[in-house]
C-alpha cells in the first residue's frame, strides 16, 4: 500500500487536535478516551449486524407518500424526513451503538467504552424514577428499552407518527402528540429525554423551559443530538459532495425556522431557563471505518450504514419540498456522496453532543 503524503500523516496525528469537551472521565466511569486519528491501513473489514425489527407497514397510520418514501401525516409539512421503517431502524441502531456496549468488543476495549453501556448518563437513581418521558420516540426503541431497565417507572414515548411495536412493557406507553404544543400531562416526571431530535425543533428552548417545568425537583433532562455541518480536522472534505450537501440540508432547514448547529447550544441553553449541574458530552461519529481506534472505527461502520440508507430520504425530502429541486437532480447528488462516503481518503465526522441537567429540588 502506497505511503500517504507526509504532510496528510502529520495533520491527522496533530497533537493539537481540540478536545471536544468531554467531561472528566471519573463522572462516566471512562478512564481513557481514544483520540480520532486516520488509520492508513484501513480495509473497512468491520460488520454491521441489523437487529431484526418488527415491521412497519404504511397502511396501519396516516402518511402521505413521495418519491418513493414516507412522511408524517400529523401535522404534514412540519418534519421533512421520511417517516418509514428504514429510516427510522437503521439510524437508532448507529445512536444505540453509541450509547451501548458492543458484544464483538473484547474485555479490554469494554473498559475503554463504558460510558457507551447505558442508554442514558445522567446520574438516575433507579428508586427515584417514577415517571420518564421520551420526546420524539420514533421507533420507541429507545424508550422500550429503558422502561425495561426501569420497570418500577412510568414511561411515555411521545411522536408525530404512531409506528412503534404494539407489544411493550406494561409499564410503558406511546401517545402521538408534538413537542411544540402545550405539555398537558397528570404528573411531573423524574428524567425527560430527547434523541435525535435537532431536525423537529422550531424552538428548542421553548421545549427546554417545558421539559423543566415538567419536571419535579431533582429530576433531570437530557438531550442526546447530533450536530450539523459535518467536518474533518485535516480538511479532507474540501470541495467534496459531501460538505456541500451538508451545508445545503442546513440552509434548507433555515427556510423552516430550523437551526441544525443548535446541539452545541444545549447546555448554556439548559442553563438559561434554570437547569443546574449541566454537563456536556461530545463523542466524534466518524462516516466510515477511517478512524485508527477500534471505538471510533464500529461507531463509523454503523454511521456509514446510516448514511448510506437514509441520505437518499433525507436529501429527497428537504432538497424537493424546499430548494425546489427536482427528484433526478437530487439523485445524482445522493449518489455522489454515496460515493465518497466509501472513499478512505475523506476523512468526515460528525459531533455528537450528549447534555443534561438537573432542576433544583
Amino acid at each position: 500500500m502506497a505511503s500517504p503524503p507526509k504532510e496528510a500523516r502529520a495533520v491527522a496525528e496533530d497533537p493539537f487536535i481540540p478536545d471536544l469537551g468531554l467531561v472528566p472521565s471519573g463522572e462516566h466511569g471512562m478512564d481513557k478516551r481514544d483520540k480520532l486519528a486516520v488509520d492508513y491501513e484501513d480495509k473497512g473489514e468491520v460488520e454491521v449486524p441489523m437487529s431484526a425489527m418488527a415491521s412497519l407497514s404504511p397502511s396501519l397510520y396516516e402518511h402521505v407518500e413521495e418519491n418513493g418514501r414516507t412522511y408524517h401525516k400529523y401535522k404534514e409539512g412540519k418534519y421533512y424526513l421520511p417517516n418509514d421503517e428504514v429510516s427510522r431502524t437503521i439510524t437508532y441502531q448507529a445512536c444505540y451503538f453509541v450509547l451501548t456496549n458492543s458484544s464483538n468488543f473484547s474485555q479490554s476495549k469494554r473498559d475503554l467504552i463504558a460510558l457507551y453501556e447505558r442508554l442514558h448518563l445522567a446520574p438516575l437513581k433507579e428508586d427515584n424514577v417514577k415517571h420518564a418521558l421520551d420526546i420524539g420516540t420514533g421507533t420507541g426503541i429507545w424508550a422500550i428499552e429503558f422502561a425495561e431497565q426501569f420497570p418500577q417507572a412510568k414511561v411515555i414515548g411521545t411522536d408525530l407518527s404512531p409506528i412503534q411495536p404494539e407489544f411493550v412493557p406494561p409499564n410503558l406507553s406511546f401517545e402521538v402528540d408534538d413537542v411544540d404544543d402545550d405539555w398537558v400531562y397528570t404528573h411531573p416526571f423524574d428524567y425527560i429525554h430527547g434523541r435525535l431530535m435537532v431536525f423537529g425543533f422550531l424552538d428548542p428552548l421553548a421545549v427546554f423551559r417545558k421539559a423543566f417545568n415538567a419536571l419535579s425537583p431533582g429530576g433531570y433532562f437530557e438531550m442526546q443530538d447530533l450536530c450539523s455541518p459535518i467536518r474533518s480536522f485535516d480538511h479532507s472534505l474540501d470541495g467534496s459532495a459531501m460538505i456541500r450537501t451538508s451545508n445545503l440540508i442546513i440552509e434548507a432547514c433555515q427556510k423552516r425556522g430550523i437551526d441544525l448547529t443548535v446541539p452545541k447550544r444545549y447546555k448554556e441553553m439548559m442553563q438559561s431557563v434554570g437547569f443546574v449541574d449541566v454537563k456536556e458530552v461530545i463523542v466524534e461519529w466518524p462516516i466510515g471505518t477511517w478512524a485508527k481506534s477500534e471505538f471510533h472505527k464500529r461507531i463509523g461502520a454503523w454511521f456509514k450504514k446510516d448514511m448510506e440508507v437514509g441520505a437518499e430520504g433525507i436529501i429527497m425530502g428537504l432538497f424537493t419540498r424546499l430548494l425546489g429541486m427536482s427528484k433526478e437532480d437530487v439523485m445524482i447528488i445522493v449518489e455522489d456522496v454515496k460515493k465518497e462516503m466509501n472513499d478512505s481518503s475523506i476523512h468526515a465526522y460528525e459531533p455528537f453532543y450528549v447534555v443534561y441537567g438537573k432542576k433544583p429540588e
